[in-house]
């Protein structure tokens, strides 16, 4: 009687019921744009140029990085989430980038992020031979600050089940876990 969201074909977020909203308060946000300023302020004035180039560059590339992933990921799983209509960029901060527009599983976004935070910093890691300290440090603190918000959740949510159901509304920046 009890399947996962998967499996059933019918299934509503309605059929679910409302366990645990995880918020970004305004003074999370404070901490998160503030710890972002002041790690790149402090890599400026490390390295002025390769330090500037790095935080630009990877403000564009890592988004679509992270994307790349997520949907590799999904069309690996060929499940019902690697449609383009679940899947919208979205421009609010403190979740910016290539988010979950419909309700998905739990234990699926647990591991979109996983892989995107490992794979992204591989990926960082692999640069190492081409690029000097300050640019690969640079790339790291983009990765690693984009990811902060979406590991915050995942760390929330840990001890949740994991068949659970996870949204995450376009207009508030909060996430809602729904379970049976």
């Amino acid at each position: 009687m009890f399947q996962p969201l998967s499996e059933q074909k019918e299934a509503t977020i309605y059929q679910y019921r409302l366990v645990r909203k995880i918020p970004f308060s305004t003074s999370f946000s404070r901490y998160y744009f503030g710890s972002g300023l002041v790690l790149a302020l402090a890599l400026i004035i490390a390295d002025p140029w390769p330090a500037a180039l790095s935080l630009v560059t990877g403000i564009i590339l890592f988004p679509l990085l992270h994307a790349a992933i997520i949907r590799m990921a999904l069309l690996r799983r060929k499940s019902l989430e690697s449609t383009s209509r679940r899947w919208q960029w979205r421009k609010n901060w403190p979740l910016p980038g290539y988010m979950p527009v419909l309700p998905m599983e739990l234990s699926v976004f647990q591991r979109l992020q996983l892989h995107t935070l490992w794979i992204g910093t591989c990926l960082v890691a692999a640069l190492y031979p081409w690029l000097d300290a300050t640019m690969l440090i640079g790339y790291l603190i983009i990765h690693l600050w984009l990811q902060a918000p979406l590991l915050y959740a995942v760390i929330r949510l840990h001890n949740e089940k994991r068949d659970g159901v996870l949204k995450l509304p376009f207009d508030e920046p909060y996430f809602s876990y729904y379970h049976r």
